[in-house]
């Protein structure tokens, strides 16, 4: 995908639904696109999540992490909440920030749609909460 490509991308995805939330999984365990998935949906399908938006990252051969925008009524206990869903630890998941530019934090999350030729297991999806009308 070229930059310009994923500008458009990007600014579509931040069009679908009010994210947010971001924050990123780092498990010290390869996340591989099925385990992103996974936990993609398992997050997505919690009673406050109405959507999730994720991208794994590559950092080395053998390590990666996991990006997050989510939309949400606010909660303090998001954090915890994600933990549970997924079943990690609570200092896997970095801090639960607030989306304060939109467009620009879902470029930065999917930044590594650039990269595509060197990052093979990359991957990103959208996971909506069935239970939710937009």
């Amino acid at each position: 995908m070229k930059y310009s490509d994923l500008k458009e991308y990007s600014n579509a995805v931040a069009d679908m639904f009010d994210w947010n939330y971001t924050t990123f999984i780092r498990t010290y365990r390869y996340i591989t696109p099925s385990v992103a998935a996974r936990w993609g949906q398992k997050i997505a399908n919690r009673r406050n999540v109405k959507a999730v938006y994720v991208s794994v990252e590559r950092d080395a051969e053998k390590m990666n992490h996991m990006h997050l925008a989510i939309a949400s009524t606010p909660d303090t206990n998001l954090k915890k909440r994600i933990a549970s869903a997924v079943n990690i630890r609570e200092k896997s998941i970095g801090n639960i920030e607030p989306i304060r530019g939109k467009n620009e934090t879902l470029q930065y999350i999917s930044k590594q749609l650039t990269r595509q030729n060197r990052y093979i297991d990359s991957y990103h999806d959208i996971f909506i909460n069935p239970k939710i009308q937009k």
